[in-house]
């Protein structure tokens, strides 16, 4: 008999009463064996916690979730299962799942009521998340940009409204972030609106807010980007100069941290599987982990323009009369690339695999990956199957760095074919194709100019 399509609500699976391991919810007895149900727990252990939806056990404590909502939560929960188990079963139902929810997602963008209601918003990301989850191959940037298109009209339509509670403006942050990124990848201008809207959220932001800063240099970078493109600037050195002010604005918000936002390094001479160069990092949570390598990825862009727009002046100039100006810069922007991508391997041992904790000699970072590597002081260092608590989440966000910094044309064999083990493991052991795919494309060692590719192994 052929199973139901039945959405997921809160009243069919969640209770909220005390929590299973880390989430704020528990399943009824009578469904604890039910494939359903135990998908759904793995979904939001293994891939909620940690990402940017943290914040969605908490919709299950509504007294009725929008059945358009419900239902692609659940198509998400059975294609994460799927890939755990590699059940083509489960895969199914969870196709047959994902096509009803998007049926019901369009019937909610009709209706002007609906359209700007949080559920559709999240549900318009989480259609986006499905399709990352269980895409093997590669995918056109069409696909990653018609998503981020649509979700820009959303986000213009609900205004500031939705800037007005935590939930609204998680995802409006959430989602901005993504625009920005699409816009830098697309060489275009972040629109007006967003940039409004994103003014107004500011002023309501507390202190300071490292995200919300780096933010504002990545919505400059991306209309530096548009000018280049448009030859609104096209001087050779006025190029230089705008990307050179972009990076200095990067180096400054770097320095101005606050000190739990700093990474310690640490130095080992054992493990050249799990760690590059004999050192890497631990920080404070792989949250902080990401924002150091969105810089370290737009700092390899830059300084890749930098010494493109020198290159192509040399061809221009006559012999002898090249600038010792620009000799500098071309060795510092292969130096800055070097290291950035340099340090981009040594963010991943903490959250994959990482070497005996009893080699660290002194550290003050309590994270949870840090405090998960302490409970394992004196066993084998070699991979016993477990992986800290943050789960495949920490492995999504470092699959767009390490493809980064493995694809560039300058990138040594030693650290590609380090990246493309530490990305074998990732697909491997976390369960998620994408990783595997990168790592294929690094092999072929296919030429790879910019980032634009990378959209292949996005997560929303």
């Amino acid at each position: 008999m052929e199973d139901l399509i039945v959405p997921v609500t809160t009243g069919d699976l969640f209770d909220p009463r005390p929590t299973i391991q880390f989430l704020p919810l528990e399943l009824p007895r009578s469904m604890m064996q039910s494939t359903e149900a135990r998908a759904m727990c793995f979904f939001l252990s293994s891939n909620v916690l940690g990402s940017h939806f943290e914040y969605l056990p908490s919709l299950f404590s509504q007294s009725r979730m929008d059945e358009h909502l419900s239902a692609i939560i659940y198509a998400v929960g059975l294609a994460s299962f799927a890939n755990e188990y590699k059940s083509q079963e489960v895969f199914k139902r969870a196709r047959r799942q994902y096509t009803y929810a998007l049926q019901l997602t369009n019937t909610a963008l009709r209706s002007s009521s609906e359209a700007t209601k949080d559920s559709t918003l999240l549900a318009v990301m989480l259609l986006s998340l499905y399709e990352t989850i269980t895409s093997t191959t590669q995918q056109p940037l069409t696909s990653w940009t018609d998503h981020i298109k649509g979700a820009t009209v959303l986000v213009t339509l609900r205004g500031r409204q939705q800037l007005r509670s935590p939930l609204g403006l998680q995802m409006f942050k959430q989602m901005t972030d993504n625009i920005i990124v699409s816009c830098i990848q697309r060489e275009v201008n972040v629109p007006r609106e967003i940039n409004d809207l994103r003014s107004y959220a500011f002023k309501n932001i507390v202190g300071s807010n490292p995200p919300w800063r780096f933010s504002d240099i990545t919505v400059q970078f991306a209309s530096f980007c548009a000018s280049v493109r448009d030859g609104s600037l096209s001087d050779v050195d006025s190029i230089i100069a705008a990307a050179m002010k972009i990076d200095s604005d990067m180096i400054a918000w770097s320095t101005s941290l606050p000190s739990t936002w700093e990474y310690e390094t640490i130095f080992i001479d054992m493990e050249p599987v799990l760690v590059y160069e004999g050192h890497y990092h631990l920080y404070g949570n792989h949250r902080i982990s990401q924002m150091w390598n969105s810089l370290r990825m737009a700092r390899i862009f830059l300084s890749r323009i930098i010494s493109g727009q020198i290159l192509q002046r040399i061809s221009s100039v006559p012999l002898g009369q090249f600038s010792s100006d620009y000799d500098t810069l071309l060795q510092l922007s292969a130096s800055t690339v070097s290291k950035m991508s340099s340090e981009i391997c040594a963010s991943v041992p903490q959250f994959t695999e990482c070497p005996a904790p009893f080699l660290i000699e002194s550290s003050e970072l309590r994270s949870p990956a840090y405090s998960w590597l302490l409970s394992k002081e004196g066993q084998s260092t070699e991979y016993d199957g477990q992986t800290p608590p943050i789960g495949a989440a920490g492995g999504y966000f470092l699959l767009w760095p390490l493809f980064i910094a493995g694809g560039l044309p300058e990138s040594p064999d030693s650290l590609r074919l380090w990246i493309v083990n530490r990305l074998k493991f990732i697909g491997s052991s976390m369960r998620i194709p994408q990783a595997i795919l990168a790592a294929e494309i690094l092999e072929r060692k296919e030429d790879i100019e910019d980032w634009y590719m990378a959209r292949d192994i996005q997560v929303i």
